[in-house]
């Protein structure tokens, strides 16, 4: 059984929170969320990611914008109200028994050239690279599938060589989370002011700054409603048919509730630190 959570402009700090305690919880059992939006802006750090690296923090801070760091993986992002997102908890004994082949079509991108390889991936022994294959191969080509020029580049999703999503993974020993911020729209101002150019770059972006290597998503389709019905098409639409139960926000409150680590922090721009967030969490109705 796959439990289906929609959420609509749900605060992403909180969901975060949601995705850390089922993911640490043993037995959580397998989940995808859709979130449409966060109410505020926000910028969103990867678990190793260093916030004076990444962010210009007095311009944030001018902005009345938080900073957080995420649990998982990944880069950084500014999210807000138009920021889609999504995510994936699955038990690795389920993709087992959803995709039992699983193979892997991966896309190199040079300047000059691109080559196309395919791979068998050993189910058991499965590894991040696999699950961002799988997930672009498997999963949302076919929420993309309009788009011809849909391409799985390095750890993005982009239409050709512009992203238009980001990707961050959690491993462990039975299951995987891979969550993505998809950006239907963003003030070009935010994306320039409030994040400064990596060190560490894909690639194929080439040097490129924020404008110039990122997309939106409403330049090719004209509701965020028409991505999430594919989302749904494509859920529904899984291999060997399993069960589909939509579940309320309640119901994956619940997991709160477990004892768990909790690594997700906000960035204080008084002591220039990140700190712990203290207030438990208050459940908002959705």
């Amino acid at each position: 059984m796959i439990r289906l959570l929609r959420l609509n402009r749900f605060p992403i700090l909180k969901q975060l929170q949601i995705e850390e305690a089922l993911y640490r919880t043993p037995n959580s059992g397998n989940w995808i969320i859709i979130n449409n939006g966060t109410p505020e802006p926000i910028v969103i750090v990867g678990a190793t990611g260093k916030a004076d690296k990444l962010v210009n923090l007095d311009e944030v801070e001018s902005r009345g914008i938080q900073t957080m760091k995420r649990f998982s993986g990944g880069g950084t992002v500014v999210a807000d109200e138009n920021t889609l997102f999504t995510s994936i908890l699955f038990e690795f004994e389920t993709l087992k028994q959803l995709f039992p082949t699983m193979s892997s079509s991966t896309t190199a991108t040079t300047t000059t050239t691109t080559t196309t390889t395919t791979t068998s991936i050993n189910v058991g022994n499965i590894y991040p690279k696999d699950i961002m294959n799988w997930s672009a191969n498997s999963f949302y080509k076919h929420v993309f599938q309009e788009q011809l020029d849909f391409r799985l580049q390095e750890n993005d999703y982009a239409f050709g060589k512009q992203k238009f999503g980001g990707n961050a993974q959690s491993f462990s020993k039975h299951k995987f989370l891979h969550h993505t911020s998809f950006l239907y729209d963003f003030k070009d101002d935010h994306m320039m002011a409030c994040l400064k150019q990596p060190d560490k770059i894909p690639e194929y972006r080439q040097n490129r700054d924020h404008l110039s290597f990122l997309c939106k998503l409403k330049d090719r389709y004209q509701s965020k409603d028409h991505i999430i019905n594919n989302l749904l098409k494509t859920i529904n639409n899984l291999p060997t048919s399993p069960l589909i139960k939509e579940v309320t926000l309640e119901e994956a409150e619940q997991f709160l509730l477990n004892p768990h680590p909790k690594s997700n922090q906000l960035f204080d721009y008084n002591l220039k630190n990140w700190k712990d967030i203290i207030n438990e969490y208050n459940p908002i109705k959705n």
